[in-house]
């Protein structure tokens, strides 16, 4: 058995040695997040872009004036809408993730009261129905009044590809924006960005 089990160890160990594919874990590599495995739209990317506009949101001129507005005990209600995917990708998912983060961030990082978006899944999908026709903000407010909201956060990501021969480029934009509900002026706006390529 212990012959049997040095020749299994010395056929993986060469096996290794040799280039030949094997699948790992985040334990057993910790970088593998970091690596860029296609010119497609993933997590690392997702993250990067929500990180930049969510740090800029934060410090912005609404979250000031929410905080004044919580002090003075009307803290504002808020309600997070889905973020309109207009790429060309199929990453809806990875978007309706993202809206639990949004929610986690206003309740941890803000003094807003936050409408819970899985309590509406009848009006997140209409919302999302209106959306694939048109990116219209003002439409949307009328669905944050039904659901008591002051103010949606709402965004699209996009993006732009170029092929110039074997090379290819692909530049991804997030887009985010903080409605008034009652009067359909934009209180916040940013925009993100990020370039894949291949290059030979």
């Amino acid at each position: 058995m212990r012959y049997y089990t040095l020749i299994c160890l010395i056929a993986l160990t060469a096996a290794t040695a040799c280039g030949e594919p094997q699948y790992v874990r985040d334990t057993e590599e910790p970088r593998l997040d970091d690596y860029t495995m296609s010119l497609r739209f993933d997590r690392k990317d997702l993250d990067r872009l929500y990180e930049e506009n969510s740090d800029v949101m934060m410090k912005s001129a609404i979250i000031k004036q929410w905080e004044r507005d919580a002090a003075s005990g009307n803290p504002p209600v808020v309600a997070v809408f889905p973020i309109n995917n207009e790429t060309s990708e199929h990453i809806e998912s990875q978007l309706d993730a993202l809206l639990s983060r949004i929610e986690t961030d206003l309740v941890n990082k803000s003094p807003v009261d936050v409408v819970s978006h899985e309590n509406q899944p009848e009006l997140i999908a209409e919302i999302k129905r209106q959306q694939s026709e048109v990116y219209d903000p003002s439409r949307l407010a009328t669905y944050g009044k039904q659901l008591g909201a002051q103010y949606f956060v709402t965004g699209k990501v996009y993006d732009s590809a170029e092929r110039v021969g074997d090379e290819r480029r692909v530049q991804y934009f997030m887009f985010l924006q903080v409605i008034d509900v009652s009067t359909g002026a934009i209180k916040f706006q940013n925009e993100s960005g990020l370039t894949k390529g291949l290059i030979r």
